[in-house]
């Protein structure tokens, strides 16, 4: 009888933990793909957060960001000399 109530207690007990892990790793901007003269940023609604990916990214070119435009989940950059 144990043995039955385990697989839907820790069903209960650790789905909601695996959701919010899975959700918050949603919800960062990553860097899909780049050069030294562009960057693409994957995100979900930050586009600040995306920016900063961005920055990041252009500095090792010594390069700031400019946003050119973005789709649903992809923002774009231009890496240009400050």
């Amino acid at each position: 009888m144990i043995g039955l109530r385990w697989p839907r207690l820790a069903h209960w007990l650790f789905s909601p933990i695996a959701i919010a892990l899975v959700g918050g790793c949603a919800e960062k901007p990553f860097l899909s793909a780049g050069n030294a003269n562009s960057a693409e940023v994957g995100y979900t609604r930050d586009l600040a957060a995306a920016t900063e990916v961005a920055r990041e990214h252009c500095a090792r070119y010594e390069k700031v960001p400019r946003y050119l435009d973005s789709s649903e989940n992809i923002a774009y950059f231009a890496c240009e000399k400050p």
